[in-house]
């Protein structure tokens, strides 16, 4: 069984009274059965949006060191503070600190499986990990639809990149629809 859900969404509390603090910030609890693959400190304040952006292309792209979907990133980023419209292979790049969670996430077969760092592994069918990842992409975009809208930040290719972001999000999350 997966679990991967968000959890205490906020903006970034430095920033909370400020509409141009683009990110949703959070805790994330990820385990495959009993295994936990983010949980603990490595669990708390990471970037949740952009940490849902970079799963939305686990649906259709490995993650791994060397072929990245969070490129400059962790696929649980600490930070996801500026969004560039000049990614390599996505169209949005997303810079942040070098801390965050990062696994790999590798399809084979009809399966998806995770590992972190040290080796730990555990794998789920790829329906699971759909399933888990638009939970995830649903529960953060409920955040935002709850909030209140975010303004531009002034600066055009920020603007631009979050703009990128969020259409990025929109095409794949509907190219994904539950069934």
């Amino acid at each position: 069984m997966i679990v991967l859900r968000p959890r205490k969404m906020c903006w970034n509390p430095a920033m909370e009274h400020d509409p141009t603090d683009q990110c949703a910030h959070g805790e994330v609890e990820f385990t495959i059965d009993p295994v936990p693959f983010v949980s603990g400190e490595d669990a708390a304040d990471v970037t949740v949006s952009a940490g849902a952006l970079f799963l939305l292309r686990t649906l259709t792209y490995d993650h791994t060191a060397a072929n990245p979907v969070a490129e400059e990133s962790q696929l649980f980023p600490h930070c996801g503070f500026t969004a560039l419209a000049a990614g390599t292979r996505f169209p949005v790049l997303v810079f942040g600190c070098n801390a965050g969670v990062d696994l790999e996430v590798v399809h084979a077969d009809g399966m998806v499986t995770i590992r972190t760092g040290g080796g730990t592994e555990a794998s789920v069918t790829e329906v699971e990990w759909r399933d888990a990842v638009l939970g995830f992409v649903d529960h953060v975009q409920a955040f935002y639809d709850g909030a209140p809208a975010r303004e531009p930040l002034n600066d055009a290719a920020e603007d631009e990149g979050w703009a990128a972001f969020w259409q990025e999000w929109r095409d794949r999350r509907l190219a994904l629809q539950r069934s």
